[in-house]
């Protein structure tokens, strides 16, 4: 007797397998009344449907017939428009005047309904803290990697002037000595 107390372990000393085959049974059963709860609520819609609105006889009615059937049936439509929206409105009042009527209730007794905390492992704390330095160290890559325009952004606006090439000095004194000579040697008109 005591090897078998020594077996028999968790749920009534279930194996793995069992444990695994009884839950399997028990989903099924439970998807199998859900199913069946399903069916009789779309049947008693079906059936509230029927009662409230008669199927059409539409057979052997001539065009101004029809046309007063298409009439009352696009009243009707409107009416069950309207109370839908009106009984929309009224649920909204009475959601906001239950939220009012519980905040003065609370406020009277003096009583705050603390909200239920979130229990949270200090491992995810300490994994939330590396993901968080991970999307730093991303956005300091990200900026390392943009293409520099050559430009320093501290440095100030300062137009340089374009130096010319020493060459272009040479042409442009050859130039002037040119314009002097031929300056000397006219003589104006008169």
């Amino acid at each position: 007797m005591g090897e078998k107390k020594g077996k028999r372990k968790g749920l009534g000393g279930l194996s793995p397998e069992k444990k695994k085959l009884l839950k399997q049974l028990i989903m099924q059963k439970a998807a199998e009344d859900l199913k069946k709860q399903q069916e009789a609520d779309q049947e008693s819609k079906r059936k509230q449907i029927e009662a409230r609105m008669p199927k059409l006889a539409l057979e052997g009615l001539d065009q101004g017939k029809l046309e007063k059937v298409v009439k009352d049936l696009y009243q009707k439509v409107l009416a069950l428009e309207e109370d839908k929206y009106d009984w929309e409105v009224k649920l909204r009042r009475q959601d906001v005047e239950i939220n009012e009527l519980t905040i003065k209730v609370n406020d009277i007794k003096g009583k705050f309904v603390k909200p239920v905390l979130k229990k949270i492992s200090k491992t995810e704390q300490k994994m939330a803290k590396f993901d968080k330095e991970k999307l730093k160290s991303k956005m300091g890559g990200f900026r390392d990697q943009l293409k520099s325009t050559g430009q320093s952004k501290f440095a100030l606006d300062d137009k340089e002037e374009s130096k010319k090439p020493d060459w272009t000095h040479d042409v442009l004194k050859h130039k002037e000595g040119e314009e002097d000579r031929e300056g000397k040697g006219r003589v104006p008109c008169q």
